[in-house]
């Protein structure tokens, strides 16, 4: 079982010399990744820092640890321009880089920075998006015209050091927005679901992946919500997701933030050894 550090951007999180140590001590204490919530806004306050800008503070400050997002609304951004962002991070960090890829949920944001839309139209924008970005990262001049998206004659250089491109893992739930993991998806991370649920929906995924002639493998990956502070309950709940499928287990770390190292230390001592 691998682990993900998943840190919550928002007020109380945002001090430069916290995220620093949060995550050279994710690295030191073994997790495989260090994933930022991707929000300018958030139910309970704007307070909050752009989630590429954290990664690429931490590209120069890390050497193993991979540095991705959890997730990304894809509609948010212009797909070119996030593109480019993805692939300057990875450039920095040597590789390392994930794009966690949602469809977004918190309208609020999307008024004030993009545009929200229906559900259905994000996700036709998503589709468009994530077609115009891989095509991107191949270095390649691009011309597409979509129906929510344009680009007439954009490259990409540097492109990013992960070859094909950088995995994207997606947060997903929905048909069609699973329609697009079978076909783009490093790995599946849904968020706050049951083992029983989770290694059906897992299974499912995977045969779709298979209907479609993609014979890369699709890895199993969870957000839980649920804060432990004693070791045999957090085990226990790790040991049945694997049991369920799940090779990288997520935890919000939203501890108080003075606690957060100490607690990663803890959890490094007390829980990886025994799942």
């Amino acid at each position: 079982m691998e682990h993900l550090l998943i840190y919550p951007v928002k007020k109380g999180y945002l001090d430069k010399d916290l995220i620093s140590e949060v995550g050279k001590a994710a690295e030191q204490a073994g997790f495989y990744a260090f994933l930022s919530w991707d929000h300018y806004m958030l139910p309970d306050g704007p307070e909050t820092l752009d989630a590429w800008s954290i990664l690429g503070y931490l590209a120069g400050q890390t050497d193993t640890i991979k540095l991705g997002t959890v997730v990304t609304p894809i509609p948010f951004r212009p797909p070119a321009q996030l593109a480019k962002i993805v692939a300057s991070v990875d450039h920095l960090s040597g590789g390392r880089t994930i794009l966690g890829v949602g469809a977004g949920w918190h309208q609020p944001e999307f008024d004030g920075f993009s545009n929200w839309g229906t559900p259905g139209q994000r996700v036709t924008r998503t589709s468009e998006a994530l077609e115009l970005i891989t095509r991107l990262w191949t270095g390649e001049k691009v011309s597409f015209e979509g129906k929510a998206y344009n680009s007439d004659g954009a490259i990409i250089s540097p492109v990013p050091t992960q070859k094909p491109f950088p995995p994207m893992w997606f947060g997903v739930r929905g048909p069609r927005m699973l329609d697009l993991a079978a076909r783009y998806a490093d790995a599946w991370i849904p968020t706050n679901i049951s083992p029983e649920l989770y290694e059906d929906g897992l299974k499912k995924l995977r045969e779709k992946r298979s209907e479609l002639g993609i014979n890369t493998s699709l890895k199993g990956a969870l957000q839980n919500f649920d804060v432990y502070t004693e070791s045999e309950p957090c085990v226990a709940t790790i040991n049945s997701y694997a049991a369920a499928g799940c090779e990288y287990y997520g935890s919000i770390w939203s501890y108080p933030p003075d606690e957060m190292v100490s607690r990663i230390e803890w959890f490094s001592k007390e829980v990886m050894p025994n799942v």
